[in-house]
């Protein structure tokens, strides 16, 4: 029996090609620890931005008794996400209850404040740090 060399190593660089387009090497699908996303800033103000469109985006903001706008290191793709926040409290003397309020959020950007009440009949703005998590769509 004679091999046809020529057909053979077509055959076999088809089969190549099949394995390689199945493959996550040759898709934009992720792998199951997203060790292959590459869209994403693990920074204190940060981003991690997922293959089926789902984007989470977290930061710090430095305390201030005013309502700031923190601008997004991504933009999502509507104004439909979903932001929480979470006052860092220095004074552990009193007791005090620290609430984050969303004021208003496009795209790009949101606006929000830490307010405060205190037992001793103080409140408002908080003037302490606060830390945010959003998460929504990308795509």
């Amino acid at each position: 029996m004679k091999l046809n060399i020529n057909c053979f190593s077509r055959k076999l660089v088809a089969i190549i090609v099949v394995i390689f387009a199945q493959s996550s090497l040759g898709t934009n699908a992720a792998l199951k620890d997203f060790s292959n996303v590459s869209t994403k800033s693990l920074s204190q103000n940060g981003y991690y931005k997922l293959p089926d469109g789902l984007m989470i985006q977290w930061g710090y903001v430095t305390g201030a008794a005013t309502i700031k706008t923190i601008y997004l290191n991504s933009s999502f793709l509507n104004s439909d996400y979903i932001i929480s926040g979470i006052g860092v409290y220095y004074n552990t003397s009193e007791s005090v209850v620290v609430l984050p309020i969303l004021v208003s959020k496009t795209t790009s950007s949101f606006r929000m404040c830490m307010r405060f009440s205190a037992d001793s009949g103080g409140g408002g703005y908080s003037p302490w740090p606060y830390y945010w998590f959003a998460v929504g769509r990308w795509k």
